[in-house]
């Protein structure tokens, strides 16, 4: 009997330790295993086991109404998560919101989604909605016009005497494909890039390639395919292939998300750029919520946290092209970037330091 209480009192110990400090929701707006979201989700899923946190995940498979109803659905048949993190889709911000406040989870949004009148009725984090914690986000129209920067120097270098002449292939209307477009226009217009058409792709690889052959027969001599994602850059790659044309001709072509065939085009010198590094954002989150639960004030001081997106190119790809083969990060030390253990005032996580050289000190080898 003196045994079997022994061994009952080491099962409750073992068991205390290892229940975890809180539990957060993330909601991934698009479906299992879609590239660049299943990267978010993983950062976030090594972090969340690194800091000691449960974490669920739920999928929005990349609809507004599903995403909604599968946060509502989860709200209201599970334990209630201390925390969500979630991105808002377009269109029903004020629905996600409103669940949210119902339930009294505090959370945070990941990139900034919402614009024009509608940000104006869900007002800044903590203002109409005291549960909202803050964004974290990265600047789209900035990275846009970097892109289109990359793009047209990488035209340049392979022939100074062309003229440049560009089109655009945005995912939806609106949110961060229409920021990043914007950014492109602006950075052609500045140095007199003929930016022919922008259409729309939804994101789709496929419909990329089929109107980007639309395209090419109408603007035969375009020379610059600037993309809002790398999934539609390789579909455009592909359209250009494929053309059959002048052979040999070279398109400069780019896209956002650093996916792992992206980096390996990249270095062929088949696609010229990509601009990305946000997939950190999962990770970010966790590590803030994480110095918050632990006391931290940031979240009661800032409504937001942002960083500059990178861009990958020829010249700096071989210090990136190591990510290509990474799928599991739970070498990634997190806790070197807790305000709470360095004493710093911002967080200074940022993807210029998944540089090879760089990541060296928060990476076991």
């Amino acid at each position: 009997m003196q045994c079997i209480f022994w061994l009952f009192l080491c099962l409750s110990s073992h068991l205390s330790f290892a229940k975890a400090d809180f539990s957060v929701l993330l909601v991934n707006p698009s479906i299992s295993g879609e590239p660049f979201w299943q990267k978010v989700e993983s950062i976030a899923q090594a972090a969340s086991k690194q800091l000691n946190v449960k974490l669920d995940v739920i999928y929005g498979d990349g609809s507004r109404y599903i995403q909604l109803a599968e946060l509502q659905k989860y709200l209201e048949y599970r334990a209630t998560p201390d925390f969500v993190v979630l991105m808002l889709y377009p269109g029903n911000a004020e629905q996600h919101l409103d669940l949210l406040e119902k339930y009294g989870v505090q959370y945070l949004t990941l990139e900034q989604t919402i614009s024009g009148p509608e940000q104006t009725e869900i007002g800044k984090p903590g203002q109409r909605y005291k549960n909202w914690l803050g964004e974290i986000y990265f600047n789209n129209f900035r990275a846009g016009a970097d892109l289109a920067k990359a793009l047209t120097e990488s035209l340049r270098e392979k022939n100074s005497d062309v003229k440049p002449l560009a089109f655009a292939i945005n995912g939806h209307y609106g949110s961060e494909s229409d920021a990043r477009n914007q950014g492109a226009q602006s950075y052609f217009g500045s140095q007199g890039v003929a930016l022919q058409q922008s259409i729309y792709a939804s994101w789709s690889k496929t419909q990329a390639m089929e109107k980007t052959q639309r395209l090419l027969k109408r603007y035969p001599d375009t020379n610059i395919i600037w993309s809002a994602s790398d999934l539609m850059a390789m579909g455009a790659l592909s359209a250009v292939k494929q053309q059959g044309g002048d052979k040999g001709r070279f398109v400069a072509i780019g896209g956002f998300d650093w996916l792992n065939d992206t980096l390996g085009l990249i270095e062929k010198g088949e696609l010229q750029a990509s601009v990305g590094g946000h997939f950190i954002m999962g990770g970010l989150a966790i590590l803030s919520l994480y110095d918050r639960f632990h006391g931290h004030k940031y979240w009661q001081e800032h409504q937001s946290i942002t960083y500059p997106l990178v861009v990958i190119n020829k010249h700096n790809v071989h210090r990136y092209i190591w990510l290509a083969d990474k799928s599991d990060w739970s070498d990634v030390d997190f806790s070197k970037f807790s305000l709470l253990k360095n004493n710093q005032a911002q967080y200074l996580v940022s993807p210029a330091f998944l540089a090879r050289d760089l990541a060296s000190g928060l990476i076991s080898e």
